[in-house]
């Protein structure tokens, strides 16, 4: 009997550590609307144009992202955002409809912290439709704690995971926003992705 419930336990171990891993992607498995994304050293992605937007190719059930990450700098070119700020960040795109209709997870290293937004344009689709429009960033989490300090060439991990309208953020590990988004996001269908400003990154991008 004690066998049995052993090999149980066993079995019950590899199935979870089965469902929750994550698969690496690669160069080919994305596509660049913006900027560019080259491969890096070790079969790793890197980006170190001004600016950078990259959606999954394919579309897949889940909306779980890790991001193994190492921030190398800013980067040589500028680019200014559309009130003229000129913002140093890497992040997720969650649920990306398009360029005017999604969930962003960004990590800003200038502030230090983990910005969440819903960006919303309904019937919009280009960024000639939306400009810089439609952001809603006045969410209320449960949880909003500051991440470690991003300092150059010292390895970080982002992690987020939607579910329905629950957003979980982890940075290095350690939950760092945690609450319920618009109910908007929930008509949105679209992959996941990559966005950068003004970064020099070297990363690996896992999903699943």
């Amino acid at each position: 009997m004690t066998r049995l419930i052993l090999g149980l336990g066993l079995v019950a171990l590899v199935a979870f550590s089965t469902a929750k891993a994550q698969t690496r992607t690669q160069l080919s498995d994305f596509d660049v609307s913006d900027g560019k994304m080259d491969r890096a050293a070790g079969d790793r992605l890197m980006v170190g144009s001004k600016e950078m937007r990259a959606t999954l190719k394919k579309i897949g059930p889940s909306q779980r992202v890790t991001i193994k990450f190492t921030y190398l700098g800013p980067s040589s070119e500028v680019s200014h955002l559309g009130n003229g700020e000129v913002r140093h960040q890497f992040g997720i795109k969650l649920k990306a409809q398009d360029i005017c209709n999604l969930v962003y997870v960004m990590w800003n290293f200038d502030t230090q912290r983990i910005a969440v937004s819903v960006k919303l344009n309904p019937g919009q689709r280009t960024h000639e439709d939306c400009l810089d429009r439609g952001y809603i960033n006045d969410i209320k989490p449960r949880v909003n704690v500051p991440p470690p300090a991003v300092r150059a060439d010292q390895p970080h991990t982002l992690f987020a995971e939607l579910d329905g309208k629950e957003l979980t953020v982890k940075a290095d590990g350690r939950v760092v926003w945690q609450g319920t988004l618009v109910p908007v996001v929930l008509q949105f269908k679209g992959p996941v992705g990559i966005r950068s400003d003004n970064a020099h990154v070297v990363f690996d991008f896992l999903v699943g």
